[in-house]
């Protein structure tokens, strides 16, 4: 991403799932916002497996050192200490931002693992958004769709927008995303002339 001297703003919206944490920066028409993604049920369930091998497999060489060869308790150590780092390695790699850049019409979208490794989600002009409108369970499940892009605070959160458009490589594609006030506010004059028609026509716009 590229770095800008730019004005910070930091703005925070509550969610039924928790507090939005956004930074919104500015400078000319681009604008950044970061989202960090919130903790679910899946994201518990993992560091308790994780947790689980980590006190397992030691406890399991320990037992086999008394039943086998005393030997195994020296690797049993070994394999305790990569456990630990394991445990702090896996843990991190947990903590999931991702980041809106919005310059002109194009939206780039890469997700943040742990500050410490950067992918590239997807890089979309909002010119070829033929739908948009806040996530709806019902409206998702109707849709075929072949690739879904999902960088939301939280998948099945109502404050989620979901973008429909066609990509080359794709085909029918979704984005599921958290967009504040600002960044909204900043797409939609560059949205077609249909799809503008068709949200003030549904009082979405």
């Amino acid at each position: 991403m590229l770095k800008y001297i730019c004005l910070l703003y930091t703005t925070e919206r509550r969610t039924p799932h928790g507090y939005v944490s956004a930074r919104t920066h500015h400078m000319d028409n681009l604008i950044e916002q970061v989202v960090k993604k919130e903790k679910g049920k899946q994201y518990y369930l993992k560091i308790l497996l994780i947790l689980l091998g980590a006190v397992g497999l030691p406890a399991i060489l320990i037992f086999l050192a008394y039943v086998i060869t005393p030997y195994l308790i020296y690797v049993s150590i070994f394999v305790a200490i990569f456990c630990i780092y394991g445990v702090w390695f896996f843990i991190s790699s947990l903590k999931v931002e991702y980041e809106y850049a919005f310059l002109s019409s194009t939206l780039r979208i890469d997700k943040v693992i742990a500050k410490r490794r950067r992918k590239h989600i997807v890089k979309v002009d909002v010119k070829s958004f033929d739908d948009f409108f806040r996530y709806d369970d019902k409206k998702m499940g109707e849709l075929k769709l072949s690739k879904i892009y999902r960088a939301a605070t939280y998948e099945f959160d109502k404050n989620n927008y979901i973008a429909l458009f066609h990509s080359d490589a794709r085909g029918r594609s979704a984005l599921i995303f958290t967009p504040n006030e600002k960044l909204l506010e900043a797409m939609k004059p560059y949205f077609s002339a249909d799809l503008r028609k068709k949200l003030f026509l549904e009082k979405k716009l």
